[in-house]
């Protein structure tokens, strides 16, 4: 599918853009050379992009535990971790 953003775009709208258009929330981006795009506030040019770039999008499938008070949600690779709960319980991940 082809995605188009203005040159001055982030990481982010372009993952933002990525996420809608194939119905994903957790998306990886990776360029044709191997280059994980993980920084969404890294320009697009920075980046390297160009128009006409080819890139891949790798579907992340989200994992949740829980214990008796807490929820925690991340994906293998990603960045971050969500947590949610009581916090005796490990749901404070500040």
């Amino acid at each position: 599918e082809k995605l188009s953003l203005p040159q001055s775009s982030k990481v982010g709208d372009l993952r933002i853009l990525a996420q809608k258009s194939f119905a994903q929330g957790f998306l990886r981006l990776v360029t044709a050379e191997g280059h994980v795009l993980a920084d969404p506030n890294q320009s697009l040019q920075a980046a390297g992009l160009q128009e006409g770039d080819y890139l891949t999008a790798i579907v992340q499938q989200a994992k949740m535990a829980a214990t008796d008070g807490a929820f925690a949600i991340w994906c293998h690779g990603g960045d971050r971790i969500v947590t949610w709960g009581r916090s005796r319980s490990g749901g404070d991940s500040s």
